[in-house]
Parts: C-alpha cells; structure tokens; sequence
C-alpha cells in the first residue's frame, strides 16, 4: 500500500446536540492551587470517562509540506473494541478503514484494492507505537500515554496546570518519549497535551481548542495536531460536526470479493 496513502488514514484514525465552549483565551490570571495529587486524580478520572458507542462526523484538514487537502470522515467507535472510519472526498467515499485489537484494514475504494496489516508490523515500520486505545485516548480527548502507575512531575506555574513525564534534564539524559500534559483552568479537561521524542527529535502537540458536552459526557469539538521531526512537518484540524452517544453502532467492513491486496 501506497505509504503516503497509510499515512494519512493513521493520522486521521489517530482524530447531536451539544453544549460546546472555546479554550482560546489565554490563561494570564493567577490560578487557584492544584495538588499534584488531585491533578493525577483528575487525569486518572478522565480517562475512565468515554461513552460506549460513539458516532461523530469529522471535517479534516491536513497540511504538510508538499500538499493541503480538506476532507470530511465519519468516525464509529465503541469502546475499548473497535473504530471505523470512511473518507470522503468531495462527498464520494475513497478509503474505508478499521482498527481492532490486533489488525488496520484499509479498504481503497478509488483503486479496488485492500490491506490487513497488523498493529505490530504498523508500529514497527512507522517508527512509532500504534495501538487502538491511542485512537481512542485521541478522539475522547483523554491524556495520551498516561498511566497512574508512572512518576510525574508538576510544573511550578501558577498561571497554568502542568504535568510531565519527566524533569527536562533527565529526559535528555535518558532519550525517553515525554509527555507533558496541560489541564484547562476549569479542570475539567485537558487544553493540550505535548509528546517528545528525543532519540529522533520529534514533537507531536495536540491542542484541544473547543468542547462539547452531550448525554453528560465531555468531548472534544476542535482539536489541532501538530508534528514536527527533521524529515516532515504536519499539521491536521479536526472539528467534530455531529456527534451521537447514545445509538448502539455496528462495526464492519466489508472487502468486495473483486478487490486484490494492495501493492
């Protein structure tokens, strides 16, 4: 399969009536103390928070150095089972995707063709671990990598709630992936989350720009991601334009018995 073509369907796998709110206005006034405790607390409860089915439509921007592109995705999860996934350009379906416990399948309907790969091999050849609960952890907007188990380290700030994975000087020395992790002044949810990658200087910012509420569950509405290492430079927008919690989904994907495996 056409790598660039894998690319994009990650990074897009990797993103009803709703109460929403912006998280653009800057933070200058002096916050109300945190401990850092209740700031873990806080990270820890967020993750168990996630509807069991979820349905969304996603407007998708994505820009590297050589192209700009818009396309729409409706997105299907249920949790901690499996997501779908179909894109479509100028409202024609191109590529369907799914990603379970082991395996992507990418079906692509523009050259009749399909992929099975599994998460391992994906993660081996991008570099990078793949993992649908990453997927989820991004569309729910829960902290990436985070674990209760691990150590962290709360940044003293007083204008702003900042957690990371290591202190600056120890992760330099270590060539350790560190995440930072800044949780909005409403302490409700995250306003962004920073991973670095030293060993192959790559930085990956996800900044959750507005959210949403629906049945009681806290979601986000406009989120930015950013990538950067010496060899690219990416940056995608997504904006949540509907969203259902509540309906019980069906996930599957079907490979018509005339399309070969992909080259």
């Amino acid at each position: 399969m056409n790598k660039s073509i894998l690319a994009l369907v990650v990074l897009v796998l990797t993103v009803s009536c709703a109460k929403q709110w912006s998280d653009t206005d800057s933070m200058t006034a002096k916050l109300p103390k945190l401990k850092q405790k209740e700031f873990l607390a806080k990270l820890d409860s967020i993750a168990e928070i996630a509807p069991k089915y979820m349905y969304t439509k996603l407007k998708v921007s994505f820009k590297d150095e050589e192209r700009k592109i818009s396309f729409k995705t409706t997105l299907k999860a249920v949790n901690d089972s499996a997501i779908t996934a179909i894109v479509s350009f100028a409202r024609i379906p191109v590529f369907s995707a799914l990603v379970d416990r082991s395996n992507l399948t990418v079906v692509n309907k523009k050259d009749k063709c399909y992929t099975i790969q599994k998460l391992e091999d994906l993660t081996s050849e991008l570099g990078v671990s793949f993992q649908r609960s990453a997927v989820e952890e991004l569309i729910y907007g829960h902290a990436l990598g985070f674990s209760a188990d691990k150590k962290y380290y709360m940044k003293n700030d007083p204008f702003s709630y900042t957690l990371s994975s290591h202190r600056k000087s120890n992760a330099r020395k270590k060539n350790e992936i560190v995440y930072t992790y800044q949780l909005h002044e409403n302490k409700k949810h995250l306003s962004s989350i920073k991973i670095s990658v030293p060993m192959d200087s790559t930085d990956i910012e996800i900044n959750y720009l507005s959210w949403q509420e629906s049945q009681n569950y806290t979601l986000p509405k406009k989120v930015d991601i950013n990538v950067k290492n010496p060899k690219l430079s990416v940056q995608i927008s997504l904006e949540y334009t509907k969203l259902d919690v509540m309906t019980p989904e069906a996930l599957f994907l079907t490979i018509p018995e005339k399309y070969e495996k992909c080259n």
